[in-house]
């Protein structure tokens, strides 16, 4: 109605649309309280960080991002406003591991779930997930996380799982940090990780190779977290058509999404290459 009233009479629209006109009179000349604006102003800034992005955070993280912009609401806040706007973050029940069997006896776990670090390049994570395609079928992404940023500093994707995409993750990994004697990487009992070649590698860069036990995820969960994070937040809403589809789509969430712009609960809801490269 206020749209249209310097269009139309108000005595014609309230004809036209059955309404009483003294309840619109009132209604019209009714002014905004202070609250009202505040909701609508809080609303509009929950609507704007759901959409840039990707519908991918809920009330958690908001509160966080609305601080930078030095506005400060509750969790229990964001999620009611949320609930009103219908706003749904893509979710996913995390996986609870239990316990599982040791690892083999020449291939120690060492790191033994201990995810703690004091500073970028003392302990990494790696390991492979699947990414489907129409034309060329199951692709496989080969990811090295640096612990202490939750940075990906290493990844290789490809149309097979084979040792040689491992090596090209961890090439990458070694490239960013430069110095590595001493660091300690986990990752499963792959065949592709238990290679000669890639061992060799590690061994040559004073890396320790931490291994999973079999069957017990949770020994990496912090690189299980980020390939689940990758499905659940983009993979899941996409159809590639190939692999070369799906290749621009990983490096465009990995480099311009999850390294550079999305906010990490466990680094203090920081962004991870911010953490990597901070003094």
């Amino acid at each position: 109605m206020k749209l249209f009233k310097h269009v139309y009479e108000i005595k014609l629209m309230c004809k036209v649309l059955k309404l009483n006109r003294s309840t619109v009179y009132k209604h019209l000349n009714q002014k905004i309280s202070n609250r009202e604006i505040d909701r609508l102003d809080l609303e509009s800034r929950i609507i704007d960080i759901f959409d840039e992005y990707d519908s991918v955070y809920g009330a958690p993280k908001i509160p966080e991002l609305l601080l930078q912009q030095g506005y400060y609401a509750s969790i229990k806040r964001i999620g009611r406003y949320m609930k009103r706007l219908n706003l749904k973050s893509i979710i996913k029940i995390k996986y609870r591991p239990g316990v599982k069997s040791k690892a083999l006896d020449d291939k120690p776990n060492l790191m033994n779930k201990d995810f703690t670090t004091t500073a970028t390049n003392q302990k990494w994570v790696m390991d492979i997930t699947y990414i489907k395609t129409i034309q060329d079928g199951w692709t496989f992404l080969a990811s090295v996380m640096d612990l202490h940023s939750r940075m990906i500093i290493g990844y290789a994707y490809e149309r097979h799982m084979r040792k040689e995409m491992v090596i090209e993750s961890i090439k990458q990994a070694i490239d960013k940090a430069g110095f590595t004697k001493g660091l300690m990487v986990q990752s499963d009992l792959g065949s592709q990780y238990l290679s000669y070649e890639v061992e060799s590698l590690l061994e040559n860069n004073g890396i320790i190779h931490s291994y999973s036990r079999k069957g017990s995820p949770g020994d990496n969960s912090p690189m299980e977290a980020f390939h689940s994070a990758l499905k659940r937040e983009y993979v899941s809403g996409q159809i590639f058509k190939n692999y070369e589809e799906a290749k621009l789509g990983i490096f465009q969430y990995i480099e311009g999404f999850y390294n550079r712009k999305r906010i990490h609960g466990s680094i203090g809801y920081q962004i991870p290459i911010e953490v990597f490269y901070s003094k």
